[in-house]
């Protein structure tokens, strides 16, 4: 896997049609092995190099509608990264938090299946929460729906319902400060 990202990495130095062959394996069949072995950033990579190669147009105009979207993205995750974890502290909960803005690729995939536009993706900008136990997941969902407004729907429990993988935890989809809409 560490080679086929490093080729793929470097893939602009070869010949366009072996350019295509070489994505199209990676998308079919490492993306999905890095997947398999718990390895997201290493699959998510994976797939962002390969829509480069494999749907250019595509490609470049979601690159560029997401990077006018992006500086405002993150400054919104460093404010609600603060407020949350301020929130959280003052409940007596121990956190860790980070941001992501979604992947190209996944967001890509996303438009499609949904047929919605990127003002739809309610997860462009998520906030992952990480708690020392099952009982502080639950109050830092309280936290969070006592902050902001969840979207009806959209609150997964995989803790109750673990994925068969035995993934655990809670999703929630809230609508932010200024009616900005984000994952948690």
């Amino acid at each position: 896997l560490a080679d086929r990202l490093h080729n793929m990495r470097t893939l602009n130095h070869l010949a366009e049609e072996k350019r295509i062959v070489i994505a199209q394996e990676t998308r079919d069949i490492y993306a999905p092995i890095a997947n398999r072995l718990g390895m997201s950033k290493v699959k998510n990579e994976l797939e962002d190099l390969s829509f480069q190669y494999l749907e250019r147009d595509s490609y470049k105009e979601l690159s560029h509608r997401v990077a006018e979207r992006r500086k405002k993205a993150i400054e919104f995750i460093e404010k609600v990264k603060g407020t949350v974890s301020e929130r959280l502290q003052a409940a007596g909960l121990d956190a860790t938090l980070e941001g992501r803005i979604k992947r190209l690729y996944s967001i890509h995939q996303k438009l499609r299946r949904q047929r919605i536009d990127l003002d739809q993706v309610y997860d462009f900008v998520a906030l992952r929460i990480v708690v020392p136990t099952i009982p502080d997941c639950y109050a830092a969902l309280g936290v969070l729906h006592n902050l902001w407004r969840p979207v009806p729907g959209r609150i997964k429990d995989f803790i109750a319902m673990p994925r068969p993988n035995g993934y655990q935890s809670l999703h929630t989809s809230v609508i932010g400060d200024e009616g900005y809409p984000f994952e948690v």
